[in-house]
């Protein structure tokens, strides 16, 4: 079989114009740091990354949504921490003036540092998040959850009346594929259904406990001093630390369940990263490799073709 120049000449640039092509693609290789650059240098390969990098983009938008879940758990523990801290100084308070050596002017004292307290814990019902977000007012998270009836909104004898203006719907997040978190508490559940032990409510909202120890204890309130009355109202104090603190626990309950799936989820992220790194980035020795013998074959292509296209009759004559 008969060969012409050209079909040489042809054949022999074909080849110059692969090898330069392979050495461009182990080149960008070797700058990208990825050896699948277009699906079509490794179809299996690409369509297994492109599977992996849409569930790790899943897995992480639940890693952010756990996140976003824990600052808002952390937030709500610490203002019930605070509200604990108040129950227990009003409680503490409280046992003080049952003191049978205490006149009514010093129980009357204690009471006005009561008055206080009530105040404190208005301010925490009323607490904002980070994001200026009321945290305790259900899904109306820009509604103030509690206002006061009576003197301006402040503690007035006789003439005092808390009112919820929220909710009682659950701030609901994602966590992963099959379970939500309510990374909130509503007001009403928390200030105005005090339970005891077993779960009953008991009629009385949190700020009902406070204020009826402070008008047993406060002489002007009209109110008469009784043993059963103040027993009655230490009584409700100890209930409303209870029912908090239990709230309380079920908050860090929530956290460390979200602690859990995190955890689940970095190991998870972990997992996607190494697959993607098995099935996209290069072995650098192995491309060095390949670039330098790519770089070899060229050489050898061009210098072959220069020689075969030196070739003439005249040159043997």
């Amino acid at each position: 079989m008969r060969i012409s120049t050209s079909q040489i000449f042809d054949s022999g640039l074909q080849g110059i114009q692969r090898n330069q092509t392979e050495l461009a693609r182990f080149m960008e290789q070797l700058s990208t740091g990825r050896k699948i650059l277009t699906p079509k240098d490794d179809p299996i390969g690409a369509s297994e990354a492109l599977e992996v990098t849409q569930t790790k983009q899943v897995n992480d938008q639940f890693l952010t949504n756990q996140a976003a879940a824990s600052t808002a758990l952390k937030a709500v523990d610490s203002q019930l921490g605070n509200l604990v801290g108040e129950l227990q100084s009003i409680l503490e308070k409280a046992i003080q003036a049952g003191n049978s050596s205490y006149s009514p002017a010093q129980k009357g004292m204690i009471a006005e540092e009561l008055k206080q307290r009530f105040q404190n814990i208005l301010t925490v019902a009323n607490g904002r998040d980070a994001s200026g977000l009321y945290m305790f007012s259900g899904t109306r998270t820009q509604v103030q959850p509690f206002q006061v009836v009576g003197s301006g909104g402040t503690y007035n004898l006789g003439n005092l009346y808390v009112s919820y203006q929220g909710d009682t719907g659950p701030r609901a997040v994602q966590a992963n594929a099959t379970q939500t978190m309510n990374t909130a508490v509503d007001g009403q559940s928390l200030f105005m259904q005090v339970r005891d032990g077993s779960g009953t409510v008991t009629g009385r909202s949190l700020f009902d406990s406070v204020q009826n120890v402070i008008d047993i204890l406060d002489p002007n309130s009209g109110v008469a001093y009784t043993a059963a009355a103040y027993t009655q109202g230490i009584d409700d104090l100890h209930a409303a630390i209870d029912h908090v603190s239990r709230i309380r626990a079920d908050v860090g309950a929530r956290m460390q369940g979200l602690q859990s799936l995190t955890s689940l989820g970095e190991d998870q992220k972990f997992q996607y990263q190494q697959r993607l790194s098995d099935l996209q980035d290069i072995d650098y020795a192995e491309a060095i490799s390949n670039l330098t013998q790519e770089q070899l074959q060229l050489q050898a292509a061009q210098l072959s073709f220069k020689q075969v296209n030196q070739l003439s009759l005249f040159n043997i004559l």
